[in-house]
């Protein structure tokens, strides 16, 4: 196990050193303690502390015995892994693939850390605004990630709305992997290492600052649940749906979502609490409003289908309507029994 050989290379180390080692690695525990605190603590200069984690990490590197069968068993395994992924993993995956694959129950991040230092094996690439933390074999990988990844962001930056409707985000990645001669599997191994790509609760995938992929006010998170719902809902209807989602984890109060909706020109109440979005077809304003608006786009009509046509856009008892309609101000009655506008 790659525990027990690192554990066997730092037992070598004079006690000083092998402090130095598991706390400025944070094998005790996963708590990396800075050059500061260490010197302070021993009552010696950051420069000696940062002196004596050099001297000890050149004694690992010195005491690796690249021909033993163990050491040679767990490079190949995590080389081999690294590579069948496209010569990078993303660090919070790779860590648990890897304690599977070595059957190291106490493998985690930091021992890979410490291994990647003294064996030169693999890299570890920090995160940063563009990418999560990764592990890798070589720069040429890095390379290639950059360009898949450029490209796969040109190609769908103008696709918003076909892929928050029609949720085809796949066949345009997958077009890329051909492209690049990769698999499908180190495609979305790629994509899993950026951070300008994710994916929402309800499984559609784009770029990362279209607020379809990641809400962050309430007002974003209620509306992509109208989107992908696509019917009218109450405002607690909708509160409960982004709980039940989860999105980031924040609570939604039915209140918040009520008086945030109620303020949105692009979603519309059309019942007591109930709420639709405009670009589902749905008119804005009053019952009045909306009877007028059917009027003009559709022309005279009987009472009874034009009762029926506000009833698609609003949730209303028929006497409202025809209340409204006796209204001659606005609306005239024809010989024929249909109504116009006045």
């Amino acid at each position: 196990m790659l525990t027990n050989t690192i554990n066997n290379l730092i037992s070598g180390l004079d006690s000083r050193r092998q402090e130095v080692i598991n706390d400025r690695f944070g094998l005790n525990g996963g708590k990396i303690q800075t050059l500061e605190k260490l010197g302070s603590r021993h009552g010696i200069t950051r420069e000696r502390v940062r002196q004596i984690e050099s001297e000890a990490l050149n004694r690992l590197r010195e005491r690796i015995d690249e021909k033993d069968e163990s050491y040679k068993k767990i490079v190949f395994s995590i080389n081999n892994h690294l590579r069948n992924n496209g010569g990078l993993r993303r660090d919070d995956i790779f860590s648990n693939e890897i304690k599977s694959i070595l059957k190291d129950e106490k493998l985690n991040h930091w021992h890979l850390r410490l291994f990647s230092e003294i064996s030169g094996e693999i890299f570890y690439y920090p995160r940063n605004d563009y990418f999560h933390q990764f592990w890798y074999l070589d720069e040429n990988d890095i390379s290639l990630l950059k360009k898949f990844l450029s490209e796969l962001e040109r190609t769908i930056a103008n696709k918003r709305a076909q892929l928050i409707n029609e949720g085809n985000f796949h066949s345009h990645l997958f077009l890329i992997v051909k492209r690049h001669g990769i698999s499908d599997t180190m495609g979305i191994n790629y994509v899993s290492v950026s951070k300008k790509f994710g994916i929402n609760p309800f499984g559609d995938f784009g770029l990362s600052h279209w607020e379809e992929i990641s809400p962050k006010t309430v007002r974003e998170k209620s509306y992509l649940v109208l989107k992908k719902i696509g019917k009218p809902m109450h405002f607690r209807e909708i509160s409960e749906s982004i709980n039940k989602n989860g999105f980031d984890g924040k609570k939604a109060l039915p209140q918040t979502v009520h008086n945030e909706l109620i303020k949105d020109k692009n979603i519309i109440l059309v019942g007591r609490g109930v709420y639709a979005l405009k670009e589902h077809g749905y008119l804005p304003g009053t019952t009045r409003e909306v009877i007028k608006q059917i009027l003009k786009q559709k022309g005279p009509m009987p009472s009874r289908k034009l009762i029926e046509n506000v009833l698609k856009q609003r949730i209303l008892k028929e006497n409202t309507i025809l209340i409204n309609l006796h209204n001659k101000n606005y609306f005239k009655r024809l010989s024929d029994g249909k109504y116009r506008l006045a």
